[in-house]
């Protein structure tokens, strides 16, 4: 990136956000991080305690939002240039196992959080001379994938949030972009979704690839990616011949069915 930025990178504490904080933080950026476990966030910062500031918040609950879109704001003197929606929650269940609050609570968590907190900044980096939204997505936001209903409806949702803020904000000083990882090695998968990918043979990144690409994308105007091959091949595929790719994960529901069950769910 050209100068060092000032970013919010929610769900900063583990996982694919730790390690965007971490890729920042090495291209000599201020970081704000929040999330709703105080020691990770401590963790992460205690890394680089001059660069990184923390703020614990639920986003699923509109007066954290508010709280941390006007932390935000004002947070290092001159406030945030670059929001990061990284903050988001697994749920591999057949939707006949799934209940409303669990329903309610994924889609709240990477759906509804990331478009009311980027409301929420949207006229503070209207604002500034140059600005950044990076909405953190999924391959199953390209692909349906049997097991992912609602975590597919999520990433889906977001995947068309990030297209039509892209051009509603046409010719203003924002870039948006949508990055959408495969499978990642982090906290929020279970052993019976790691062993689910191994019998399917999932290439699975760790979180840093994934970093990696987001900081890089910062200093391009690309406003889309899917990370791995063939998986962005497949997204593709989806998008005009979703028949080829329905016969291809038929083959696979007795693998899915044998790991993803109520009371063994990723």
């Amino acid at each position: 990136m050209n100068s060092p930025i000032r970013a919010l990178v929610t769900g900063g504490g583990s996982g694919i956000g730790a390690a965007i904080v971490r890729r920042l933080v090495d291209e000599g950026a201020r970081v704000l991080i929040t999330g709703r476990d105080l020691s990770k966030l401590q963790t992460i910062a205690s890394e680089a305690p001059q660069q990184i500031g923390i703020l614990v918040a639920d986003l699923t609950i509109n007066s954290d939002r508010q709280r941390v879109a006007e932390y935000a704001r004002h947070w290092d003197h001159v406030g945030i240039d670059t929001l990061i929606n990284n903050a988001g929650t697994s749920g591999a269940a057949f939707l006949e196992d799934s209940n409303s609050a669990e329903i309610n609570a994924l889609l709240q968590t990477n759906l509804v959080a990331p478009i009311c907190l980027t409301q929420a900044l949207l006229a503070h980096l209207k604002s500034l001379p140059q600005a950044h939204i990076v909405n953190i997505g999924s391959v199953f936001g390209y692909i349906g994938y049997p097991s992912q209903t609602v975590y597919s409806a999520s990433k889906f949702g977001l995947r068309g949030f990030s297209e039509a803020l892209h051009r509603e904000l046409a010719g203003t000083r924002i870039s948006v972009q949508h990055i959408a990882p495969r499978a990642t090695r982090t906290p929020l998968n279970s052993n019976a979704m790691d062993e689910l990918n191994r019998q399917l043979g999932n290439q699975v990144d760790d979180p840093d690839r994934v970093a990696q690409v987001v900081v890089a994308s910062l200093s391009t105007r690309r406003t889309n990616r899917v990370i791995g091959w063939p998986e962005a091949l497949f997204a593709r595929v989806n998008a005009v011949l979703p028949s080829l790719v329905d016969g291809a994960l038929v083959k696979q529901l007795p693998v899915i069915r044998r790991f993803i069950q109520r009371g063994n769910p990723s």
